[in-house]
């Protein structure tokens, strides 16, 4: 993986803070005065981003080939936005149902161009340089949302020309592919062991919680710079902890913890202020609420770029999938569905507790969930499972040398807590049957994890496991 030097970092940084960018609902109402007309856009907006994600992942490897190899074709592909603004700002857009399409398919098409050549980019860094890339751009985009209270030329100037000016800043960024990984797998059998409880769990939240705030923000139908500065701070506070973390050399594993644990935290203080809807405080809480999604979206793009990585998948099929889940379909909740629903039913205030309460259930759990599953994972070397199997006749016992060899392993090929107590199991001989027994894993978690490891060892099988761990004993006593 490369690690981009001092001011490679600066331009990526600038360049991915303004992809974040995604059509702000009342700056696209700005360019279409009736209800009706603007209605129309957004869903046609939405419509065609999700239908092109779904195209770049049907066509996945041509696409990626394109983005690789036509560089400067995937740049006039992001440029295409500026297009799509300019018909809008004639005003032809609204009289003209085709201009009304070219102008969202110029919109769309721009952007998912941009958030796949970033995910092309981003899965080619080093793992700890890019979370403290997207930890760092979080914070930047928040500040980019204070320009919502700008006058409206000033609100289309940085919307009209976010796409373009990061889709420029990746174009000079100019990551260099042959300091990169081998080839990554189009095929879909490599999706099989995907992270899909944890992105499932954030589809849930980032589905719901977006349901709760589109409710919440349409009945108010305004949002006061107060509210959008507590979003602000919130967003800025939790990333600001992960980046002093990560400062601090922390692995990937505590990295998410560091980003979970503090944006659930929020949510369910947001959620609890939010329950009484009629007092000033569940504005805030609402905002707060809104803030912790962001943390949340930020850990979603966590996930899918780790797998990329261990798994040599390829980014463009991942990222396509991915942002149909859990971008364009919970921002269509929030800005289509449910308010039609509200209108529908005549919804009022009140209305909305049960699903904050809903939501609010639905992350005490999830927080549940993610703590038990950090309670199962051990240091290296504090494995009481590797130590009752090396004191129950295994061959491993009594070597003294034998976890000094594998720690000098796992930490010479970064393997993860998790990775190095499986790694030990492996080369004491256990079967991958046996480990998802004494760990309560799945088989198939087993097995994923063994190729995992297998790989970043860069050995083949359970035997040369052996040998290898065998050879570094053998290194370690001689003098």
């Amino acid at each position: 993986m490369q690690k981009l030097q001092k001011n490679q970092f600066a331009l990526a940084l600038v360049g991915f803070t303004f992809s974040w960018n995604f059509f702000p609902p009342n700056m696209m109402a700005s360019f279409f005065p009736d209800a009706q007309s603007y209605s129309s856009a957004n869903e046609l907006l939405l419509a065609l981003t999700a239908l092109l994600f779904l195209a770049a992942f049907l066509i996945r490897r041509p696409a990626a080939h394109f983005i690789d190899h036509h560089r400067f074709g995937s740049l006039c592909l992001t440029l295409s936005g500026i297009g799509g603004y300019g018909l809008m700002l004639t005003g032809l857009a609204e009289k003209a149902p085709s201009l009304l399409l070219a102008s969202t398919l110029l919109l769309s098409l721009s952007y998912v161009a941009l958030m796949l050549c970033w995910a092309v980019a981003l899965a080619r860094l080093d793992m700890h340089q890019t979370m403290l890339l997207l930890f760092s751009s979080s914070i930047g985009y928040a500040l980019l949302t204070l320009g919502n209270f700008l006058p409206m030329t000033g609100q289309r100037l940085i919307c009209g020309l976010s796409t373009a000016l990061s889709g420029v800043c990746w174009y000079c960024l100019r990551v260099n592919r042959s300091k990169q990984s081998p080839s990554y797998s189009f095929d879909l059998s490599a999706l099989a062991h995907a992270p899909f409880a944890l992105l499932g769990l954030l589809a849930v939240l980032l589905i719901g919680g977006r349901m709760m705030t589109g409710l919440f923000f349409n009945l108010s139908n305004s949002i006061s710079f107060g509210e959008l500065f507590v979003r602000c701070a919130c967003i800025a506070a939790v990333m600001s902890f992960c980046i002093a973390s990560l400062a601090r050399g922390v692995s990937v594993e505590q990295g998410y913890r560091n980003a979970w644990i503090p944006a659930a935290g929020l949510f369910l203080l947001g959620n609890m202020m939010a329950i009484g809807l009629q007092s000033p405080a569940s504005a805030i809480g609402m905002s707060m609420a809104h803030g912790a999604l962001n943390c949340f979206e930020v850990i979603f793009y966590l996930v899918m770029l780790q797998f990329v990585k261990n798994d040599r998948v390829s980014p463009v099929m991942v990222m396509g999938l991915g942002m149909i889940l859990l971008k364009v379909l919970p921002i269509a909740m929030q800005r289509i569905v449910f308010p039609q629903l509200m209108m529908l039913f005549g919804l009022s205030s009140t209305d909305v507790v049960p699903a904050v309460i809903l939501m609010t259930m639905v992350m005490v759990v999830s927080v549940l969930t993610f703590a038990n599953h950090r309670a199962t994972i051990t240091e290296p070397g504090a494995s009481s499972s590797a130590n009752e199997s090396a004191s129950s006749g295994n061959p491993t016992a009594g070597r003294s040398d034998f976890g000094e060899a594998c720690k000098t392993l796992a930490d010479s090929s970064g393997l993860s807590a998790r990775e190095t107590e499986i790694m030990i199991l492996l080369a004491q001989g256990n079967s991958q049957k046996h480990i998802s027994e004494v760990l309560y894993l799945a088989l198939g978690t087993v097995q994923w994890y063994a190729k995992t490891i297998y790989r970043k060892l860069g050995v083949h099988s359970k035997q040369e496991l052996i040998n290898l761990v065998n050879a570094q004993e053998t290194a370690q006593r001689t003098p």
